[in-house]
């Protein structure tokens, strides 16, 4: 017998899906009730209203699928040029983020400009998201996969904003094979870096639609 999912936690589930679908704004609490089946009683026992409802979600459910869709640590026995292949790869299957794009950034985009709240705690993760990526491009200069000209945080930069640029383009406009293009493009960027002492070559990743 499955068991029932309690009412926090499926109002939590509903509610990033309605937002990261269609945008916060356009999300109406009757809706999320709706489709979670439960009276709007038994929302207010949890959440106040909507804004602290969409906060919880960003912080328990938005978060975590982030470090899931740019995991930016280190696999053990791999290049750290092989984790962000696996990483771009993982991504370019995903169907929702490449229909609809980065929650995140989509979330950033209607909502840091007009409400202070959401700006820090989306800033936050954005921050962490960065420090992240630079982290394990600088262990890549430590192993000596990378020389040490490579800019770790500027590079970190570069590659989260122009994948969230790439992944922002209309539906029509997005597709794996597009995204999978983006992301050999930044493979061949860091190659310019590659140590030609390391014995490991990065000209060898592949990626592809399969």
């Amino acid at each position: 017998m499955t068991k029932k999912q309690p009412t926090r936690e499926k109002l939590l589930d509903i509610t990033f899906d309605e937002v990261y679908i269609h945008g916060y704004v356009a999300t109406s609490v009757d809706t999320i009730l709706k489709k979670a089946g439960v009276p709007k009683g038994s929302m207010y026992h949890h959440f106040k209203g909507k804004k602290e409802l969409v906060l919880a979600m960003v912080q328990e459910r938005l978060f975590p699928k982030m470090d899931l869709f740019f995991d930016f640590g280190k696999k053990e026995d791999v290049s750290v040029t092989d984790s962000l292949r696996d990483t771009f790869a993982g991504m370019s299957r995903n169907k929702p983020l490449i229909t609809y794009g980065c929650p995140l950034y989509r979330m950033m985009v209607e909502l840091s400009p007009v409400d202070a709240t959401f700006d820090t705690l989306l800033s936050s993760k954005v921050v962490q998201m960065k420090e992240d990526l630079a982290g394990l491009l600088q262990k890549g200069i430590e192993v000596g996969e990378f020389k040490e000209t490579l800019p770790a945080e500027d590079m970190a930069a570069y590659i989260l904003e122009s994948t969230w640029g790439v992944l922002s383009l209309s539906p029509s406009l997005s597709s794996s094979k597009h995204f999978i293009k983006h992301s050999k493009f930044i493979l061949d960027t860091l190659e310019k870096y590659r140590n030609l002492t390391n014995q490991s070559s990065l000209s060898t990743i592949t990626l592809n639609c399969n």
